[in-house]
C-alpha cells in the first residue's frame, strides 16, 4: 500500500509531514499533455487555435533539456526561446514546448506570441 493512501490516524499528533509524490507508480501515457491542456493558463497560447495546441507536447518533468536544441519555457515567456545545454530539467509544473515536437507554422505562432507580450508595442507615428 502506497503511503499516500494509508488511513491518517485521528487526533493531534503534533507532527507535520510532507509527501512528495515520487512518480514511479505512474505510466507515461496518462501524463502526456498538450499545449492545449494549459491553454487556459498561458495568455502567449490565448490566440492559437486549439487544433493547432494539440499537436504540441509538454515536456514531462523530469526531461532533461539536450544540448543544442531549442526550447520555449511558457512560465517564463521572456527567456524566449532558449538553447538546451544538457544539464537543466524540466521542473514540475513548468510547462516547456521542444522546438523539435512542435510542428515549424505552430513554433513560429507562439513565438510571435512571445514577441506581442514581451516586446512593447511601438507609438504610433506622429
Amino acid at each position: 500500500m502506497r503511503y499516500d493512501q494509508m488511513k491518517v490516524p485521528s487526533g493531534p499528533t503534533r507532527k507535520w509531514e510532507i509527501v512528495i509524490e515520487d512518480g514511479r507508480d505512474d505510466d507515461g501515457a496518462s501524463l502526456s499533455r498538450t499545449a492545449v491542456d494549459v491553454k487556459r493558463d498561458h495568455r502567449v497560447l490565448r490566440d492559437i487555435a486549439d487544433g493547432e495546441l494539440r499537436t504540441v507536447p509538454l515536456l514531462a518533468t523530469g526531461t532533461t533539456l539536450r544540448r543544442g536544441d531549442r526550447y520555449l519555457d511558457l512560465h517564463a515567456p521572456a527567456r524566449g526561446e532558449f538553447v538546451g545545454d544538457g544539464y537543466e530539467r524540466v521542473r514540475p509544473g513548468q510547462g516547456v514546448l521542444a522546438k523539435s515536437e512542435t510542428p515549424p507554422a505552430v513554433w513560429r505562432a507562439i513565438l510571435n506570441a512571445v514577441d506581442g507580450l514581451t516586446r512593447p508595442n511601438p507609438s504610433p507615428a506622429r
